[in-house]
């Protein structure tokens, strides 16, 4: 894994936000609280980083519905207290050797779905060896990391150099960048690095 380039808090909110907008998860919440607020979609499709009044509004959207804490800038409810200030933020390059280090957050579903080792690696295998129970969305992801095709970026964690990757946002994604394995065409993601990490619940 190789660091870019050192990214802002802001970039790291509007990045998940541009991707929840259109999972099947979120994206209804998100967009509904766009309309309630009575505030562009653009706001999160087209995130202008300048735009200090834009950068709050992201950064309230996210609060509500994700439990990020705008008082002291911390994951309340999702992640349960995850100080994000001190986190240095980087935009880093991943290969396929680093997809296999990936690690779903420790939620009893990604333990259960991976049999304990809570890799992405294991639950793509399970997915490959039975096509029929592949989901479409997973195939199609995994042929456009292949591709090379952009995709909107994962959000990961560690606690230093060589340390366990944790995927905070973009679990589907990792699955298929893991089910992608050697083909994977280099993409990049954003990294959230501390040592103060090592001490969360979820990693």
């Amino acid at each position: 894994m190789k660091l870019l380039l050192p990214v802002t808090l802001d970039e790291v909110v509007a990045v998940w936000l541009g991707a929840e907008v259109h999972s099947n998860r979120f994206g209804t919440i998100v967009c509904s609280m766009l309309r309630r607020d009575g505030l562009p979609a653009a706001l999160v499709t087209d995130p202008d980083l300048t735009d200090e009044q834009a950068n709050a509004a992201r950064l309230g959207l996210l609060r509500e519905y994700r439990g990020f804490d705008q008082a002291d800038i911390s994951f309340d409810t999702y992640i349960g207290g995850l100080p994000v200030r001190d986190l240095a933020w980087w935009r880093v390059s991943l290969d396929a050797g680093d997809v296999a280090r990936l690690h779903y957050i420790n939620w009893d579903y990604w333990v259960e779905v991976t049999g304990g080792t809570r890799l992405a690696t294991t639950l793509a295998s399970a997915k490959l060896a039975e096509p029929g129970e592949t989901d479409t969305i997973d195939t199609a992801l995994r042929d456009a990391f292949v591709a090379g095709t952009p995709v909107p970026e994962i959000i990961l964690v560690d606690s230093g150099p060589n340390t366990r990757l944790v995927v905070l946002e973009g679990h589907v994604r990792a699955t298929a960048m893991a089910m992608a394995g050697d083909n994977l065409n280099e993409c990049t993601a954003l990294l959230g690095r501390s040592d103060v990490v090592a001490d969360q619940w979820f990693y």
